[in-house]
């Protein structure tokens, strides 16, 4: 995506798109077999990107062929770019819409989570006629221990077209830009939870909290570390919003 498809929050770029139009993209990347990785992208990991100490997850998040609004906050700041376009784009749902879809010969592998898990999905996608071509539960280990030659030439032998990461953010976002060079062909999407999320092992919240931009909420037990911790971002939305419309002020673009 160009720049003018992206609009910022501090120094990060998300991009200016709706479920429909992610997917559109996600498969003209296919038809046109590129090689590329996608940011579902939340207030957590637009925050962490925005900290100084934190430019290779800034230039991951912006570099990303598409940045995905997976929260409402997200889409906030887009209405204060004047951009009515922009709808929030989650990630379990994006899984399961394209896992879903009987129309498209796409082919999926999975890489995250248990091999429990992934037993799991390969059976209910099987009945449900998803092509799931592979899957592989990494081990517990640091970025660096990754065999991602190893684990390329497994998902490139499985002739998929997307490789969905279970991985959690913003780790999967740094082990599809580890994985990408020795893929070919692919296109990569970090979805946090998906898989349990479309087994039904984790549930979606009320629509009253996803509108509210509260869901989190709805999984995290009040304590008074996470009620500091989200008077913080609270705080970076108040602090980003002042930052777009001072540079709505003085002329300047949303992708600028």
């Amino acid at each position: 995506m160009n720049s003018q498809q992206k609009y910022r929050i501090g120094k990060v770029y998300i991009s200016r798109t709706t479920p429909q139009n992610t997917i559109a993209n996600i498969k003209q990347a296919i038809n046109e077999g590129r090689n590329e990785y996608i940011c579902v992208s939340n207030v957590r990991t637009t925050a962490f990107a925005n900290k100084k100490a934190n430019k290779e997850y800034r230039d991951i998040m912006n570099n990303a062929y598409m940045c995905t609004p997976d929260g409402m906050p997200l889409v906030w700041m887009a209405r204060l770019w004047g951009l009515k376009d922009v709808q929030r784009t989650v990630g379990p749902d994006l899984f399961t819409t394209m896992l879903n879809d009987k129309k498209s010969d796409i082919k999926h592998f999975l890489l995250g989570d248990t091999e429990e898990t992934l037993a799991q999905m390969k059976e209910k996608y099987a009945t449900e006629g998803a092509s799931i071509v592979g899957s592989y539960s990494p081990p517990f280990c640091k970025l660096d221990n990754f065999d991602y030659a190893g684990i390329a030439k497994r998902i490139n032998d499985s002739g998929a077209d997307i490789v969905w990461l279970s991985l959690r953010a913003p780790k999967q976002d740094f082990f599809a830009v580890r994985l990408l060079p020795f893929l070919d062909k692919k296109i990569c999407i970090g979805v946090g939870a998906a898989f349990r999320f479309s087994l039904g092992q984790i549930k979606h919240p009320p629509k009253i909290f996803k509108k509210l931009g509260l869901t989190g909420l709805f999984w995290r037990k009040m304590n008074l570390t996470k009620i500091i911790w989200y008077f913080h971002h609270f705080a970076l939305l108040c602090k980003w919003a002042c930052g777009i419309l001072s540079s709505r002020l003085i002329g300047k673009k949303y992708h600028q």
